[in-house]
């Protein structure tokens, strides 16, 4: 508008008397006095350099000019309450979040940690997104992402001091195999691993890394899957065995699709963290969800 200082007020008071199309009416909406409506309009004409409004056969109508000029007041209004609206819905522990995992937390834990809380939080938008502990780091560090989950170890998060972190549940490393195998629940040693064939992730998997750098990167008959999901369909169809986290086979060893021994020479247990950056300002959402991510008692 040519460099001209247009204040929202003149804006909302110029809306209200195009509704109205009366000065007097648009005061009473407004709860202002008729005098001042009316000095807010003229005002806004002098702002813009050309008349608004004009008086024909005693009644108030838009010129040109106003009638273009209403139509981005208008979008510029709503688009002022839009954002108040979402400010208040931050303020009150709504508006959006976005958590980064490994896939391992993304697929098996944190849809049963956030069901309840998406729930107390109707208000809360989630964006969940799947990532390497690097990448997640990365991610919490730009802001990118609210809060990150990855699996550790025990006493290790994977995550360096800049990030905040939190125990969220304990899971370890079993060895797949097809329903009713004689050596479900057995410990195998690692010769008996490297003797069968063995279904694989994708290299850059962090289980695929436990497995190459325990039983070797050169391990003669193997079949390699780029997820878990594909992997388990492979060892129940009896097409080898296989490393997974315990958690992503639960569910098939309780319903009988599969068989599981341990190896000890794996590792122990793992622990799954939640991070966040430290030092960072929690709106209220991110505060809430942190406390609803921590485990209720029992280790899932």
């Amino acid at each position: 508008m040519g460099g001209c200082d247009v204040h929202l007020q003149q804006l909302r008071f110029f809306r209200a008397v195009a509704s109205a199309r009366t000065f007097t009416e648009a005061a009473e909406q407004l709860g202002r006095s008729q005098p001042a409506v009316s000095m807010q309009v003229r005002a806004l004409e002098e702002e813009v350099g050309l008349a608004l409004v004009e008086i024909t056969h005693r009644r108030l109508q838009l010129t040109p000019a106003g009638r273009e000029l209403l139509s981005y007041a208008d979008q510029v209004l709503e688009g002022i309450e839009n954002a108040e609206r979402a400010m208040e819905r931050i303020r009150t522990g709504g508006g959006p979040l976005r958590i980064g995992a490994s896939a391992t937390p993304a697929i098996y834990l944190l849809p049963d940690r956030l069901g309840p809380f998406v729930r107390q939080h109707p208000a809360v938008s989630l964006r969940l997104q799947v990532g390497n502990p690097a990448e997640l780091a990365e991610e919490l560090e730009s802001g990118a992402i609210d809060v990150a989950v990855a699996v550790g170890g025990i006493d290790e998060p994977p995550w360096g001091p800049q990030i905040e972190t939190q125990p969220l549940a304990q899971d370890a490393l079993r060895v797949a195999l097809p329903p009713g195998d004689p050596r479900a629940g057995r410990d195998l040693s690692l010769e008996e691993l490297r003797a069968e064939r063995l279904i694989l992730r994708e290299p850059d998997s962090n289980t695929r890394a436990i497995v190459d750098r325990v039983l070797g990167a050169d391990l003669q008959a193997t079949l390699e899957f780029a997820a878990s999901e594909a992997v388990k369909r492979a060892v129940a169809s009896g097409l080898g065995v296989a490393v997974l986290s315990e958690m992503s086979i639960r569910w098939e060893i309780e319903c009988g699709r599969l068989a599981q021994a341990t190896c000890s020479a794996l590792g122990g247990p793992r622990q799954i963290y939640a991070g966040r950056r430290r030092g960072r300002q929690q709106l209220p959402a991110e505060a809430a969800l942190w406390e609803a991510l921590k485990p209720s008692g029992r280790q899932v």
